[in-house]
């Protein structure tokens, strides 16, 4: 059996076989290391952004992955007969987008009219429901990431009091983040849209 000749280094000139297990030691090791990044970064302590929104003074978690736009809030075209929940519609880039009041939609109290709160927020939510919708808040607060548990089967976890609450995230101290609760966009659409 013939020996193999030796790669050349940068220089041209052929590389001896100890420094030839050393390249390799060197590319196992980097290996190895991005490998165990990886895992680190795709642990349980990495949570999911939520835009966290208040109605009134209760504040709630929306993923942000399911919101395409916010807006200021802007007048809507009642419809007569519709779901209690839904507000009106609004046309938006060409579309007609289901305006629903989160509060209402989940059974909590409403804040004061437009005119006596000053504005408030749309959040657009992306595709993926047969008709687009929108979400009136009072307002945005910001993002904030949440760890929640989506293999839970509970409806109600922690008696938060609303089947589309899926879970709870507390404030942590020094980092300015907001307790909100985390709602469930599925089931609550499931809910109120017919």
């Amino acid at each position: 059996m013939e020996a193999q000749p030796s790669a050349p280094d940068r220089g041209g000139r052929p590389k001896s076989d100890q420094a030839l297990e050393s390249d390799r030691d060197l590319v196992a090791e980097r290996t190895a290391a991005l490998a165990q990044r990886r895992v680190f970064s795709a642990g349980p302590e990495t949570g999911i952004d939520h835009l966290v929104c208040a109605c009134g003074a209760e504040r709630y978690g929306l993923p942000l992955a399911a919101v395409a736009h916010v807006l200021p809030m802007r007048p809507c075209t009642p419809m007569p007969g519709a779901v209690p929940a839904l507000l009106g519609l609004i046309a938006l880039s060409g579309r007609i987008v289901g305006v629903l009041g989160l509060a209402r939609a989940l059974g909590r109290p409403e804040s004061p009219p437009d005119g006596e709160r000053g504005g408030g927020h749309l959040v657009v939510l992306r595709g993926g429901q047969a008709q687009p919708v929108a979400l009136a808040v009072d307002r945005v607060l910001g993002i904030a990431t949440a760890s929640v548990d989506s293999t839970a089967e509970d409806a109600d976890p922690a008696g938060l009091g609303n089947a589309a609450a899926s879970g709870y995230a507390p404030a942590s101290a020094g980092d300015g983040r907001p307790d909100f609760v985390v709602v469930d966009l599925p089931r609550l659409l499931r809910r109120v849209l017919p």
